[in-house]
């Protein structure tokens, strides 16, 4: 394990554990694999929803976030639950959730100027998963 590496598990076990307290039983896991972040939801529309937030450059970059199914890939439109789906992204070619601090709405040509660097003190994981938790609820 590189040094760079080891300071980015600790960063997002940080996270996750900060997110775990916050958000307590409004989600039923989350849990760090590699550099990924995988929150479980129930109560949604569809039932259950797992969404993955990848943190390879995180937190020099936001995390990258997409709802998954069983075999890892990410979901279709439909498997998107409540009201997180927004389009296919113009530049990434698949679904994504609109929410700013999300790598997804600062690579949007129309939020160019919004940058990450300007949230990323506030826009922790816990966060921001509050936020796509409430949105996958509605």
């Amino acid at each position: 394990m590189t040094l760079q590496s080891a300071i980015l598990a600790d960063l997002l076990n940080t996270e996750v554990a900060i997110a775990q307290e916050r958000l307590g039983d409004r989600v039923s896991a989350i849990f760090r694999v590699g550099t990924q972040v995988h929150c479980v939801i129930e109560g949604t529309n569809l039932g259950t929803a797992t969404l993955r937030l990848e943190g390879a450059g995180y937190d020099a970059e936001p995390l990258q976030v997409a709802v998954i199914m069983l075999d890892g890939q990410v979901a279709p439109r439909e498997g998107w639950p409540g009201n997180l789906f927004h389009s296919v992204h113009p530049v990434l070619g698949r679904p994504f959730a609109c929410v700013q601090g999300t790598y997804e709405y600062h690579c949007l040509p129309c939020h160019m100027t919004d940058r990450w660097d300007t949230h990323r003190g506030r826009l922790r994981l816990a966060e921001l998963l509050s936020h796509l938790v409430t949105k996958a609820r509605q």
